[in-house]
């Protein structure tokens, strides 16, 4: 009897998956991917279209932003000094930062997360 109230508690128990929660909000949430900030004079409107055409597949989020004084006001931490500005994060940190797209794709091709 034990063993069928425990097997039906141990049941009971599934957690559903969920997306991880990254330390700070820039942050990746996923180990083998980074997240991308990209403060930009224009919103890009389709950001899965510009990792698709770059061939870059180790960017799971991308944060966009228009304003670099806003930006740089709510993450001081970032000290950006212009605009483009591309910063590219793991789960622990500022792994990259450049104010050049082609030195981001660059950057991106040839280095993965962890």
């Amino acid at each position: 009897m034990w063993l069928i109230i425990g097997a039906f508690l141990v049941g009971c128990l599934s957690i559903p998956e969920t997306e991880p929660t990254p330390v700070h909000p820039l942050f990746s949430a996923h180990e083998n991917k980074y997240s991308l900030l990209m403060v930009l004079e224009t919103e890009k409107t389709d950001y899965n279209k510009w990792l698709e055409d770059n061939e870059i597949t180790n960017v799971k989020t991308i944060h966009g932003r228009t304003s670099l004084e806003h930006t740089n006001g709510e993450y001081k931490f970032l000290e950006l000094e212009k605009s483009p500005a591309y910063v590219v994060f793991d789960t622990k940190d500022i792994v990259y930062k450049t104010y050049s797209e082609e030195e981001l794709i660059k950057f991106l091709k040839e280095n993965n997360p962890n």
